[in-house]
């Protein structure tokens, strides 16, 4: 038995199962609650900052350059993070892989005994729980997933794809929503008008993601939508509370607006 499936796991790679139309469906709206993520996180963040620094020092210029500065940041962490964090997963769950793969190898006896006492806790007879784990051993990449989402609770399909699209995908969604918050300051008008027409820009965009994000959650679109609002109604009178208000610890009296 050792032999056979030595033969067969270092054969076959990493488990594979055939995806359902149910988790291919799962995949592409995760996918899409990423981007509304990254998007969500470009609009607050930059409404939070053009905001805080537009309360201490309402020039133009200033809060532009500041916003656009966040806009580039913010775009490569959250790039970068979503590349480097989904490289780490698939990497930690390669090395689980490998590290069962080793255990079916080397000790194939005491791994069919752990499936069989992984069937009886969900409710099996002995006699059922041995019939089902010797099926699974004629097909050691079907034991080994198996083994890896009972053991592990993990699906080992984690460990495929990879690639740039993901990060790429986050990051343009965060320069997107960044860029919604500073509309109202790219043309030359007065400090009051640009500050209302970027939250007023903000505020749609915000609901928008939210009544959207309601819709795949299965939620509320109006509910969620002005959740996502009240949020980031919040951000903005706490970062307008701190540029108004932290300049004054350092010495300098608050700005009036333009």
């Amino acid at each position: 038995m050792r032999e056979y499936v030595e033969s067969a796991v270092l054969g076959g790679g990493r488990p594979r199962m055939p995806d359902t139309p149910e988790r291919s469906r799962l995949e592409r709206e995760r996918g899409i609650r990423e981007v509304i993520f990254g998007m969500q996180d470009g609009v607050l963040t930059t409404l939070g900052i053009v905001t805080g620094v537009g309360a201490a020092q309402p020039e133009r210029a200033t809060i532009l350059l500041t916003g656009l500065v966040a806009l580039i940041v913010g775009t490569i962490s959250m790039g970068g993070g979503e590349y480097l964090g989904g490289k780490s997963e698939r990497e930690v769950v390669r090395n689980a892989i490998r590290l069962e793969q080793r255990e079916m190898i080397e000790k194939p006896e005491d791994e069919f005994l752990e499936q069989v006492a992984y069937y009886r806790l969900k409710g099996f007879t002995a006699d059922e729980a041995v019939m089902i784990v010797k099926r699974l051993a004629t097909n050691p990449e079907v034991w080994l997933h198996e083994m890896m989402r009972d053991e592990f609770g993990i699906d080992p399909r984690i460990a495929e794809g990879g690639g740039a699209s993901a990060a790429f995908a986050m990051g343009g969604s965060f320069a997107g929503g960044a860029i919604v918050p500073l509309i109202g300051y790219l043309f030359p008008l007065p400090y009051g008008v640009s500050l209302a027409i970027g939250i007023a820009l903000a505020s749609l965009g915000l609901f928008a993601i939210g009544a959207f994000a309601g819709r795949l959650s299965n939620r509320n679109p109006f509910i969620k939508g002005a959740e996502l609002f009240g949020y980031g109604a919040l951000v903005f009178c706490v970062s307008f509370a701190a540029g108004r208000f932290i300049p004054a610890l350092f010495g300098h009296a608050p700005v009036s607006a333009q």
